[in-house]
C-alpha cells in the first residue's frame, strides 16, 4: 500500500506540473522508480515499458487499448460517472477510466510456466476482452466489461487455474468462462453466462445473472437468476425456457421461471418468484436492490440477502486504493506559489 500511496502523490505532482485540470496520465511504478506517460497512448506505452509485478495507474479518460502480456496490477479511476455538472465545475473527478478497443490478455511465460498475479481494477470497456492464453491467479475487480471471454482467437475454451476471481464487476453482454478451474464470480452483475467444460469448476455467489445458459456447469449460491437460455455456440443463446444442467448445484437462489432448476439434482432452499424490472434485463445504471420487504424473506446460505448486496462483501464501486475525487489547481501563481487543493477518498479494504 505504501508504494501505491507514493504513486498517487506523484500523480498529483505530475498533474500540477502539467498545469491542466484534466490530463490523460498513466504512471508505471517499478519498485521505488516511477515513470509517467501522457496522452491517449499512455496505457500502451506504460504496458510496453512494464515488467511482471509492476503497477500501472490510469487517471480518468479514454486510453487506446493494448494487449496485456505481463502480470501487472492495473488501477483505473473506476467505471462510472460520479459527479454531476455542478460538482464537475468544483473540480470533482467525474469520468471513468475507459479502455477503447478490443484487447487480449495473453500473459507471457517465465521458465515455461505461466506468470501469475494479474490484477485489474476500475476500468470501463465497451469492446471485447479476450483471454487467449492460460490464466492463473488473476483478479478482475470493480470493472465494467461488454464481453469478457475466456476463449482464444479460434473460439476454443481457454484454461484457468489457481483461482481466477471476478468481484464487484458488471458484464453487459457475455461472460464466457471457458475451461475454468477454481473460478469465482461474486457480487457481480452478468447479462449472459456462457458455457464451460465438464471438468470445469466455477462458483457463482451473490450475483445477479440475467441469463445463464443451459451448457454451464457450476455451483450457484445466493444468486438472483432471471432465466436460462439454450446455448447455440460462442456468445449465441436464446431464451428457450431451459433448465440448468443436472451437474449443477444450487443453494438459496432466487429465480423467476419455474423450469430454471427443474433438471438440477443437488439443490436446496431456493426461492421461486416472478421477477420483473430491474432483474429482467441488464442496465449499467441499475443497482439491482431488493425491495425492503424481500430483505429478510429471501436470504442466502449465510443469512444475508441474496443478490449482489449480500454476502461478506456487498457490492459497491468504491475502489480498493485511495483515489483522487476532486482537485482544484489555480491557473497562475500568487506571490510565487501555485495554489493546489486535492481531495483523496479512502479505499474499500473489505475485499
Amino acid at each position: 500500500m505504501k508504494k501505491v500511496l507514493f504513486s498517487l502523490v506523484m500523480v498529483c505532482v505530475a498533474i500540477g506540473s502539467a498545469k491542466a485540470q484534466d490530463v490523460l496520465l498513466a504512471t508505471l511504478q517499478k519498485g521505488e522508480t516511477t515513470q509517467y506517460f501522457y496522452g491517449s497512448d499512455a496505457f500502451k506505452e506504460a504496458m510496453e515499458a512494464a515488467e511482471n509485478g509492476n503497477t500501472i495507474t490510469l487517471g480518468a479518460g479514454t486510453y487506446n487499448a493494448i494487449d496485456i502480456t505481463k502480470a501487472v496490477s492495473i488501477y483505473g479511476n473506476g467505471y462510472e460517472m460520479r459527479a454531476d455538472t455542478t460538482s464537475q465545475k468544483e473540480g470533482n473527478m467525474a469520468f471513468p477510466t475507459r479502455i477503447a478497443g478490443d484487447f487480449a490478455i495473453a500473459l507471457e511465460t517465465v521458465n515455461d510456466a505461466p506468470t501469475k498475479g494479474l490484477y485489474i481494477e476500475g476500468i470501463y470497456s465497451a469492446d471485447r476482452v479476450r483471454i487467449t492464453k492460460h490464466l492463473s491467479t488473476a483478479s478482475f475487480v470493480k470493472c465494467r466489461f461488454q464481453n469478457l471471454t475466456f476463449w482464444d482467437a479460434e473460439n476454443k475454451n481457454m484454461t484457468t487455474s489457481d483461482g481466477v476471481s471476478i468481484i464487484h464487476c458488471r458484464v453487459a453482454n457475455w461472460l464466457e468462462p471457458g475451461d475454468s478451474q477454481n473460478m469465482v464470480v461474486s457480487n457481480s452483475i452478468i447479462h449472459a453466462l456462457g458455457s464451460n467444460t465438464t471438468t470445469s469448476s466455477i462458483l457463482l455467489q451473490n450475483n445477479v445473472i440475467i441469463m445463464p445458459t443451459a451448457n454451464l456447469i457450476g455451483t450457484f449460491r445466493n444468486n438472483i437468476i432471471y432465466n436460462v437460455g439454450n446455448y447455440n455456440g460462442f456468445e449465441n443463446s436464446t431464451y428457450n425456457y431451459a433448465s440448468l444442467k443436472p451437474e449443477c448445484n444450487a443453494y438459496n437462489n432466487l429465480y423467476s421461471y419455474p423450469y430454471v432448476l427443474d433438471g438440477v439434482i443437488v439443490q436446496s432452499s431456493n426461492y421461486r418468484k416472478d421477477l420483473n424490472a430491474p432483474f429482467a434485463s441488464y442496465s449499467d445504471e441499475s443497482k439491482y436492490s431488493l425491495p425492503d420487504e424481500w430483505l429478510t424473506q429471501y436470504v442466502g446460505t449465510d443469512g444475508t440477502q441474496v443478490g449482489i448486496h449480500g454476502g461478506s462483501s456487498p457490492f459497491n464501486t468504491i475502489l480498493t486504493i485511495p483515489t483522487i475525487v476532486s482537485k482544484n489547481i489555480a491557473p497562475k501563481t500568487e506571490n510565487g506559489k501555485l495554489k493546489v487543493s486535492i481531495t483523496v477518498k479512502v479505499g474499500d479494504n473489505t475485499l
